[in-house]
């Protein structure tokens, strides 16, 4: 009698395993034979991370970098080397153009001696805040930053360098170079702006994602060639706040709000927002100071204190991850599975404070999201363009 109950018990275990086996594939299968749709505050937000249309053509040129513009100065500045203290790096060093301008060969630690990771400056030319703590509120500060702690030059070296090794090549553009009537550092900031004219032109790409949604939402024709049942389905997990919450910080264009959150990853950090707002505070190189009131609005909403800003950072761009070969500030995960990892079990939770909570995910989900991010990636080109 006790082994026909033991019989009994273990095919009724097998039983139901088999059968919730069955039901999950009957699910994905049957989920699968059904177009995914989107509400109306979905095909907002999606509309919101559209690239601008002009993207959409590939074969306009930036500019020439043989004529004697201001981007032209700005681009060859950009890949100077002999502007660092041994000649040995230039602003190209760290962020890689053949590689959408990532730290691919981890350049940043070896010049700081710490973890930490230069982000793409694809884009960023319009982004409120640099560097990850958020220290410098323009893109000609943080530049001339770099240039004197990363390069460990200083604004008279690098005056005089630019000055006698490029004045004759543009000449209208460096006159101030001759000029008695302002001095180093308004010199220094001005070719910092240069540098700036180059980098401004760095643009993201029109991405398969951008297609499909051009030509599903605002051309309103089917796309479903475009991106996969997978893809899509990471797409709807990308804006359920329900599941993920990946919207409410991975929004517009660039998928970043540009702000400031704490997700685990700084806790007893001496670089995280607090810091940055310090060294906002003391820098020589504010916006207000150098430029017009109406070009520096950032300082008129920021939060100087709170316990969210302790280990808390900027939010990056989602795309064109493929050539990062490391991610977060401090370039702790080396691939995308490692990342969600991290939101599955946020560092510090219940501990020390956090944005986030724990997502969850099943095991195809991860991938599906996965999938998702990999189609802001490569550059498409659509037919005729």
């Amino acid at each position: 009698m006790m082994l026909y109950q033991i019989i009994r018990l273990v095919f009724n275990k097998f039983t139901l395993t088999a059968l919730i086996i069955l039901l999950t594939l009957y699910f994905i299968i049957h989920s699968k034979s059904e177009k995914p749709s989107f509400s109306k505050l979905e095909i907002e937000l999606i509309k919101e991370t559209l690239l601008d249309e002009s993207l959409r053509d590939h074969k306009t040129a930036l500019f020439n970098i043989e004529d004697n513009s201001l981007q032209a100065l700005g681009y060859r500045l950009f890949n100077d080397k002999k502007l660092s203290k041994n000649g040995d790096i230039s602003c190209s060093s760290c962020h890689v153009p053949e590689n959408n301008f990532h730290d691919i060969n981890n350049v940043s630690h070896d010049v700081l001696g710490r973890d930490i990771k230069a982000p793409s400056i694809v884009g960023v030319s319009t982004q409120p805040w640099f560097f990850w703590n958020g220290r410098a509120d323009s893109l000609w500060a943080q530049i001339l930053e770099a240039l004197e702690n990363e390069h460990q030059i200083t604004p008279e070296f690098t005056v005089n360098y630019v000055c006698d090794n490029y004045q004759p090549s543009f000449q209208s553009i460096l006159a101030f170079c001759d000029s008695t009537q302002i001095d180093i550092t308004e010199k220094f900031t001005l070719i910092g702006k240069a540098i700036t004219s180059y980098v401004a032109t760095l643009k993201h790409t029109w991405t398969r994602y951008d297609e499909y949604i051009y030509t599903q939402f605002i051309q309103q024709q089917d796309a479903s060639h475009l991106l996969s049942y997978d893809e899509i389905r990471g797409l709807k997990l990308f804006l359920s706040r329900d599941h993920t919450g990946c919207v409410d910080c991975h929004s517009g264009q660039r998928f970043t709000n540009d702000s400031f959150f704490a997700i685990g990853t700084g806790i007893g950090s001496n670089d995280d927002r607090i810091a940055g707002i310090q060294k906002y505070k003391s820098s020589e190189f504010k916006c207000e100071d150098w430029d017009k009131a109406s070009n520096c609005m950032n300082t008129r909403f920021m939060r100087t204190s709170g316990p969210d800003l302790k280990g808390a950072f900027k939010v990056p761009s989602l795309r064109n991850l493929r050539h990062s070969p490391r991610f977060m500030h401090d370039g702790r995960f080396g691939n995308l599975e490692d990342v969600l990892n991290h939101y599955t079990y946020p560092t510090g939770y219940m501990n020390d404070y956090v944005d986030i909570k724990p997502i969850r995910l099943m095991p195809h989900e991860r991938k599906q999201l996965i999938m998702f991010l990999n189609t802001l990636n490569d550059p498409f080109v659509p037919a005729g363009k």
